[in-house]
């Protein structure tokens, strides 16, 4: 299977999706054409159609800036796309925009309308706030970027329903964290593709310099900035001073609205949206219930300006009661037809390529539950083709093999796991997670020998630390090792990566480490990887199947990823607790 039909990262997903659009309402174009052809048409009129449809928008918004980028400028506002365009350039580009015709029976469809609608609706609310809070100054530039910040979505509900809807799963039956819940499908959180495809696309530099910022939603952060906003006396000092930088940046209000449509797609009255509010509210420096009454208004008024019959809007969502129903998320048989006759199965592969081995067990739970699904996504869209409609023309081959890897002990797996999803309520020091890690993936996942290795503050040494299931007296442990200025651990302390060693790439990876360190370790496949608290690098561990005659495999990285992302989330607050145990 190709890298760019089984993506791995943010970078491998923005190559598969690059040549991907995300499509329009038939009728929408419809209206449009026929507007076109009125001769007592104005820039003006085509200006009220486009910018009423975020979907409209994006396309003028990416027309017009092929045309700045040539110039060496940028398209700072939606009216500033439209009449950079003129209308003869916006008659050539609608026809040959993409469109789709709504099947009410596809989850997908109906996701992919709900997600651009969320999008919508923080684009509503920013525009509001800035208006009432800073006299409408970067009203319309933060507009365009919080419609924009989350394009990623757009285009995975299309191009990739089955990894979405599983993380839909994850997250509402699961109780999983958002962030936690895309790596494990995705191989990485969606806002990474976002950024890597905004990277692509110069869509709104805006929404490239908010995804960039090194902060997410989060428990932790959520906190911090409620306790600012209420004025807590806990939060001083450093912590107090960087939020308040934090707050005044051009950026902030962009990642509050984006927060905001996120949390309240799942419910407005939990702890995280209210909290959410006070922040804005704060933001506003107003009265609470006035700022409630301009959310709740805001989000009625992007409901209204756009809506998909059969899609259920923000608003809808604002006024429905706290109870245990769900919204629709798992995929239908409209969506099967759709996107090829397939069900669970994570093992898939499409375009008549012969299976490769599944890197999945089929006896999914939800950590098993991953990413090896959706090639046949790539059926919805065809480059020759600009029209979704309910059949596919060319349906995938499908081959599901039995799975040929599986966990040591699933059970003590996904009990880590869970232990690090919860984070610091069951741990007081980082070195407890640490042990839990190795612990984790020799005794649940299986995995042989483990070396965890840091490189301390100035050094130009690698230290290791630690290690699990080596010979007594093995030269590698407690071991220290020179590192040249181009090896692979200062690149894995200055950027989280996962990588797997393979014959193909082993001499490549050999190259870059130190000879007295790569001299011990296996002549089979295995893992590098390196552990982040945050923005914060912890450790590099080290990790490989020695004696097993199939070795590391694809399985075994996704796993080994997937839980050492977990544990570097559950340090990240560890080490935020004890800080500020100390205050």
């Amino acid at each position: 299977m190709s890298e760019q039909q089984n993506p791995q990262n943010a970078e491998q997903w923005c190559r598969f999706l690059s040549d991907k659009r995300p499509p329009i309402r038939l009728s929408i174009i419809r209206r449009l054409e026929k507007k076109l052809n009125d001769q007592n048409c104005s820039v003006v009129d085509i200006g009220r159609l486009i910018k009423a449809d975020p979907l409209l928008s994006f396309h003028a918004v990416l027309a017009a800036s092929k045309l700045h980028d040539e110039k060496q400028s940028e398209v700072t506002s939606i009216d500033h796309a439209i009449g950079s365009l003129g209308l003869q350039k916006i008659t050539q580009l609608v026809k040959n925009l993409p469109s789709i015709r709504l099947n009410p029976a596809s989850t997908a469809q109906k996701m992919y309308f709900r997600v651009v609608a969320n999008s919508h609706h923080a684009a509503v609310q920013i525009r509001s706030w800035l208006h009432q809070a800073r006299g409408g100054m970067f009203a319309e530039e933060s507009y365009q970027a919080a419609l924009f910040y989350d394009i990623g979505h757009w285009l995975l509900w299309l191009e990739a329903p089955y990894h979405m809807s599983r993380i839909q799963i994850l997250i509402r039956d699961k109780g999983i964290a958002p962030d936690l819940a895309e790596t494990q499908i995705l191989g990485c959180p969606v806002e990474a593709i976002s950024k890597q495809l905004l990277n692509l696309w110069p869509l709104s530099q805006l929404a490239r310099t908010t995804l960039e910022q090194d902060f997410t939603l989060n428990r932790q952060m959520i906190t911090q900035l409620h306790q600012r906003a209420l004025g807590d006396p806990r939060l001083h000092g450093d912590d107090l001073r960087q939020l308040n930088h934090l707050t005044q940046q051009k950026f902030f209000p962009v990642k509050l609205s984006v927060w905001l449509a996120h949390t309240t797609s799942y419910d407005w009255c939990s702890e995280a949206s209210l909290k959410i509010t006070d922040i804005i509210n704060d933001y506003l420096r107003s009265e609470l219930n006035q700022t409630q009454a301009l959310l709740h208004k805001n989000c009625a008024l992007a409901a209204q300006s756009y809506h998909v019959p059969g899609t259920l809007s923000p608003a809808a969502d604002m006024l429905m009661l706290p109870s245990d129903l769900q919204m629709t998320y798992r995929l239908t048989n409209a969506d099967n037809k759709l996107f090829g006759e397939q069900s669970a199965n994570p093992s898939l592969q499409v375009k008549n390529e012969k299976s490769q081995k599944a890197s999945a067990t089929a006896n999914s739970t939800v950590y098993q539950k991953s990413k090896n699904k959706p090639e046949s996504d790539n059926a919805l869209t065809d480059e020759n083709r600009s029209e979704v409609t309910e059949k596919s023309e060319t349906p995938p081959t499908i081959a599901e093999p039995k799975p040929e890897f599986d966990f040591l002990n699933q059970d003590i797996y996904e009990m880590y796991a869970e232990r690090f999803i919860k984070r610091a309520d069951h741990y007081t020091q980082g070195t407890q997670v640490l042990d839990d890690l190795l612990r984790g993936l020799t005794e649940g996942l299986g995995l042989k020998r483990l070396a965890l290795n840091i490189i301390p503050p100035k050094s130009d040494t690698i230290k290791v630390v630690k290690g699990v299931g080596f010979e007594d007296g093995h030269p590698l442990l407690l071991s220290s090792h020179p590192l040249a200025s181009n090896s692979l651990f200062f690149r894995l302390y200055d950027k989280q990566g996962c990588i797997l060693v393979t014959k193909e790439n082993r001499q490549r990876i050999k190259a870059m480490l130190p000879g007295t360190y790569s001299r011990y370790l296996s002549d089979q496949n295995y893992l590098i990887m390196s552990i982040f608290a945050g923005s914060k690098p912890i450790a590099i561990l080290y990790a490989d199947r020695e004696g097993q005659q199939d070795g590391v495999q694809n399985f075994h990285q996704e796993k080994f990823k997937y839980l050492s992302t977990a544990a570097g989330l559950c340090l990240k607050e560890v080490y935020k607790t004890r800080a500020g145990a100390r205050k």
